[in-house]
């Protein structure tokens, strides 16, 4: 009797009762889990609906409540109102004009018991207020009106409340059945066999752990549970022969731990010398910081020191070019753009007024910096002496005796000169009493417009003052009549030479031609500015890769 009482007083502590409570415990909360997600799911249906179902009435009785609305038409708006009030969860109906007035209302008495629960949830959606606009006939919108409607919660939550018991009803029936068919098929699939399992285990001789009675499992043969009588068969047959092995492994640990000891020692002696070695390096490598830091010092002193001087090399090129009124008014506009690549640079241009003759002389030297800074000042001393010594006047004969006299000051004209220098030039004269302009360019052109089209001249296919490219041809003058409105420019390759565009290309002379009579009727300063900004434009991200240089004048 004590025997079979013992399994009764254990029931509460059986696998069996434990998987039936587990399973119900699982299986409630996730039908709690799932029945608030799908309440939630409903929520949101019902709002959508409700939602949807308010747009698609509101749109079907819009055109009429306009027209209620634009002709004053109390009955209109009431059979509006009335017609909305059928749906039950509609509660107020009003509509008013747009002076205000009200032409139609409709108010359902409100239910006694009202839940606040109920306006949480779909409160929000019970205001609804519709514009009423009219077109009128030339097409322009008119408000004429307002339609307020105005939704019962609590209906809305009604219809809510029932849908979500009949689902929950549904869905707890569905739980109970579930939990009592998990339960049964746990029991007869694992707790069963495992019991058998646990009564054979009970019965293992410590001493003689290989003489087990392995239990019988019908029908797990091939699953887990008879590979776990497998596996617990091998294991029990090994452990004896582990309990012999035992003293062996203990030596072997032994062994093995102190081998292990003597490499943490070796290793950490090692380390030791790495780290000593580490040391060492850091200190070279903040010796070697220190000494990189003194040769940066250095180096920004030399810096400075270079940057101070072509700052102040740019004053003396920048005294040294002329005064941009120096025509004063022997022209009706002029307006200068010189920009060197960097401080200074090889770009140099010049202006007088000889009586009633003006000069103008555009100048590109080899390269640019510092070096075509020098040479620009060897062009100003030439031409200085060639317009005040000589006095010559003709724009052919200047370039000749430019190129002279810079060949001869850069002491280029021997056999084998130490260098190769010289320059491109155009020069322009500017006579009022014939009103003509004489042009005579090397290398570099003259480009002026005449009635809104733009012309170019080409100077000689000549440099000035270069060892190795002397002059073939003699220099010519071009002359130009002037008539009021002609504008002329005297540029050097730094503009048309921008690169820039899809694909990347030189801009060139014809498009600078374009540009130029594209901006003609501007003033000349506006016209500068503006073939400024395009050149940037067009050049986009590319750098500058020249000095550029733009004189342009309008004589009348």
């Amino acid at each position: 009797m004590q025997e079979a009482a013992a399994p009764g007083r254990r029931v509460s502590r059986g696998l069996t009762f434990k998987q039936a409570v587990t399973t119900l415990v699982v299986v409630f909360l996730l039908g709690v889990l799932a029945a608030a997600v799908e309440i939630y799911a409903d929520w949101r249906s019902m709002r959508d609906e409700v939602r949807t179902h308010m747009q698609q009435t509101l749109a079907m009785v819009e055109g009429s409540a306009v027209d209620a609305a634009f002709n004053l038409n109390p009955d209109g708006a009431n059979q509006i109102a009335r017609g909305l009030a059928e749906y039950e969860f509609i509660q107020r109906v009003e509509l008013h004009d747009n002076f205000g007035d009200r032409l139609a209302l409709y108010d359902r008495p409100r239910a006694l018991n009202e839940n606040g629960m109920a306006g949480r949830l779909f409160d929000d959606l019970s205001h609804w207020e519709v514009e009423l606009i009219r077109q009128d006939i030339i097409g322009r919108a008119e408000p004429v009106g307002e339609l307020r409607v105005r939704l019962d919660p609590e209906v809305i939550a009604a219809g809510f409340v029932h849908r979500t018991a009949v689902n929950a009803g549904v869905n707890l029936i569905k739980a109970l059945a579930i939990s009592l068919l998990v339960v049964a098929i746990f029991h007869f699939l694992i707790t069963r066999p495992l019991l058998r399992l646990n009564t054979a285990i009970a019965g293992v001789d410590p001493a003689h752990p290989g003489d087990w009675s392995r239990p019988g499992m019908p029908g797990h043969q091939g699953d887990e549970l008879g590979q776990i009588v497998g596996s617990l068969d091998r294991l029990l047959g090994a452990f004896q022969k582990g309990l012999n092995q035992r003293d062996q492994a203990e030596g072997e640990l032994k062994a093995l731990t102190e081998e292990l000891e003597q490499r943490v020692q070796d290793r950490t002696r090692k380390l030791q010398d790495a780290m000593d070695e580490l040391a060492a390096e850091k200190e070279e490598t903040e010796a070697a910081y220190g000494r990189l830091n003194e040769a940066h010092r250095e180096l920004e002193r030399a810096n400075r020191l270079v940057v101070e001087s072509i700052r102040y090399a740019r004053r003396i090129q920048t005294a040294m070019l002329p005064d941009k009124s120096a025509l004063g008014d022997a022209v009706q506009e002029i307006h200068v753009c010189w920009e060197p690549l960097h401080l200074v640079g090889g770009d140099y241009f010049w202006l007088e007024r000889f009586g009633r003759q003006s000069l103008i002389v555009v100048v590109d030297c080899t390269g640019h910096g510092v070096p075509g800074a020098f040479i620009t000042l060897v062009v100003a001393s030439a031409l200085d002496r060639i317009l005040h010594e000589r006095d010559l006047r003709s724009p052919a004969e200047i370039l000749t005796a430019l190129d002279e006299m810079v060949r001869a000051r850069l002491r280029q004209d021997g056999e084998e000169p130490e260098s190769d220098d010289g320059l491109d030039a155009s020069i322009c004269l500017w006579d009022e009493a014939d009103r003509s302009v004489t042009f005579s360019g090397a290398g570099l052109p003259l480009i002026y417009v005449e009635d809104g089209e733009a012309h170019e001249i080409k100077g000689n296919r000549a440099g000035l003052g270069y060892h190795s490219l002397v002059p073939r041809k003699p220099f010519v003058d071009h002359r130009v009549p002037v008539k009021p409105g002609m504008s002329f420019y005297q540029l050097t390759d730094g503009i048309p030479d921008h690169m820039g565009g899809e694909p990347r290309r030189l801009l060139g002379r014809r498009r600078v031609r374009r540009l130029i009579a594209r901006n003609a009727h501007l003033p000349m300063a506006e016209q500068i500015q503006r073939l400024e900004a395009e050149l940037e434009r067009y050049r986009g991200p590319e750098p500058r890769r020249d000095d550029m240089t733009l004189v342009g004048f309008r004589p009348l």
